[in-house]
């Protein structure tokens, strides 16, 4: 691995053709855009923990693919039945830049929720789906938070947010397909980190458990596969 620090298995698994998280509502799949162009993983390892790396190495730019079990702590009076979390990283080579790049988790074909909405809060960009029996949400930082991440130096690029209110405009694209992450010009000095969390539990009305778990970092996503 480039981007991350850490283990992967020796195990040489066949690659499945999409990145992807299994829940009960269905399939979501993550998938990266450059320049407006779709690619896909190159290669793909599993990590220890039942989690999997995938690698994307192309001319001008390397992406890596980390998607990690989250182990949630909530209340005592609250509890998830599973959580998962896909970190993104990509950084242009030496001499090269990226225009432009988005991130995006989306409900593959033949899901069954029945309802969805959105359920931001602070720092949070959320959406929630559910049926009769189950509840699941989404999440992501929002645009207020990657500013700030930005003005740390924390992996966001220097450009993002440059000429626009993000605050008041939203950075984050949500809708029932999903949720993507747009990102603006990188240099190669630059390490873009872009996270999206999944929870599910069986439905209970009024329960808050799934939205609190996908309010997370990335470095809680991370520690469950010994990466950093």
């Amino acid at each position: 691995m480039k981007l991350f620090h850490g283990k992967e298995t020796n195990d040489v698994p066949q690659m499945p053709a999409m990145s992807s998280i299994c829940t009960p509502l269905g399939t979501v799949e993550f998938s990266l855009s450059v320049s407006n162009q779709s690619y896909l993983a190159t290669d793909c390892a599993k990590l220890n923990s039942g989690g999997w790396l995938y690698k994307y190495d192309y001319d001008s730019w390397d992406c890596e693919l980390a998607i990690c079990r989250v182990d949630v702590e909530l209340a005592c009076d609250q509890a998830v039945d599973e959580c998962w979390g896909a970190v993104f990283r990509i950084q242009p080579k030496s001499g090269h830049q990226i225009d432009e790049c988005s991130f995006t988790a989306s409900w593959k074909e033949g899901y069954n929720w029945t309802s969805c909405g959105s359920d931001t809060g602070e720092g949070l960009e959320a959406i929630e789906y559910k049926n009769q029996t189950v509840q699941l949400h989404i999440g992501t930082q929002d645009g207020t938070l990657l500013m700030m991440r930005r003005n740390q130096g924390d992996r966001i690029p220097k450009s993002y947010g440059e000429g626009m209110d993000v605050e008041a405009q939203g950075y984050i694209l949500s809708s029932g397909k999903g949720i993507s992450v747009p990102m603006s010009q990188m240099e190669s000095d630059d390490i873009c980190e872009i996270h999206v969390v999944i929870a599910w539990k069986k439905y209970v009305e009024e329960d808050v458990s799934t939205w609190l778990a996908v309010d997370q970092f990335s470095k809680d996503i991370l520690k469950g596969e010994g990466l950093s």
